[in-house]
């Protein structure tokens, strides 16, 4: 085993740690430890995210990213040239005059491809103190696709 593939079987144990400590359905947690992992093998994965609200996750590939979401039991697989990132961080100015969206920092990774197999994956702050950390998951988001 290469130490590419070792660094993605880490990886994918700290993926599936993290799955373990959420307090999600046992029948969610059956789906990630018995099908995610059977679907998923050997393959290297160089980060992830989850959203403990929902459980629903991202994994980071080499070349694509992959959305699971457990209580449709869906699993979808994004080519990373066709993933994108939008940010939009309101001066305060803005803030003031929004009357609709009080969020301070809003990013979103979507994909370009047919209808029904959409990717949106979004992060907000409607606190300035929490922008910092989004705009590093952000930075993180960034440099994964511009790689």
């Amino acid at each position: 085993m290469g130490a590419e593939n070792q660094v993605g079987q880490l990886h994918m144990q700290e993926f599936l740690d993290e799955v373990a400590d959420l307090d999600l359905e046992p029948r969610i947690q059956s789906w990630y430890t018995v099908d995610v992992t059977a679907m998923l093998g050997d393959v290297n994965i160089l980060h992830h995210e989850i959203n403990e609200k929902t459980g629903c996750s991202l994994l980071f590939l080499p070349k694509s990213i992959i959305h699971f979401c457990p209580n449709e039991r869906k699993m979808q697989h994004y080519p990373k040239h066709l993933v994108h990132c939008f940010v939009d961080h309101k001066s305060e100015r803005e803030i003031h005059r929004s009357t609709e969206d009080n969020s301070v920092f809003f990013a979103e990774m979507f994909s370009i491809s047919p209808g029904e197999e959409h990717l949106n994956w979004s992060v907000n702050a409607h606190s300035e103190r929490d922008v910092p950390q989004l705009q590093a998951r952000t930075a993180r988001w960034l440099k994964y696709l511009n790689s």
